[in-house]
């Protein structure tokens, strides 16, 4: 797995989807995609909200593993193998860094017209615009409380 600042997704941008039907990735979005690997972004409708969760090959491998370390014959191991892996697209970009999303996940996120991508760290998520700026400004008041039980990590190399 990929290190580095360089390699997440940070910031959101608003795309709008043109008459043909394709989205633009933002250029920063495209250098954190390991876009040598797979020249495409695995899309998979939120089973909790109206939007995409997104990413790379990175994402959907940390993922596919960590469904994989749950016990075989665990039925949310087996739920979430359907879940994931029959509904994710995987969406290829044009030369140009642009999308085609698959008409059920524009009907997911209820995109039309504009799209906004919202990075979280190590993947991204696509939402309407303005169901977005409803679920932010809810969670910022939630992310204010939050970030008073941060604390420092230990520094590299310190004995635990």
């Amino acid at each position: 797995m990929r290190r580095g600042a360089e390699t997440l997704f940070f910031g959101s941008y608003t795309n709008k989807i043109d008459a043909k039907g394709r989205l633009a990735t933002p250029a920063l979005f495209r250098r954190a995609l390991d876009l040598e690997r797979v020249h495409a972004i695995y899309c998979i409708p939120s089973t909790e909200e109206p939007c995409l969760d997104c990413g790379g090959v990175d994402y959907i491998e940390t993922l596919m593993a960590s469904i994989s370390a749950l016990d075989p014959f665990s039925k949310e191991r087996k739920s979430l193998e359907r879940t994931v892996t029959a509904r994710t697209s995987v969406v290829s970009l044009d030369k140009e860094g642009r999308v085609i999303l698959p008409e059920r996940l524009l009907v997911h996120a209820k995109l039309n017209g504009k799209a906004l991508f919202a990075g979280l760290g190590h993947s991204f998520q696509i939402w309407n615009p303005d169901a977005f700026a409803q679920v932010a400004s809810d969670e910022e008041k939630i992310a204010g409380e939050a970030k008073l039980s941060l604390r420092n990590p230990a520094p590299a190399g310190a004995g635990s």
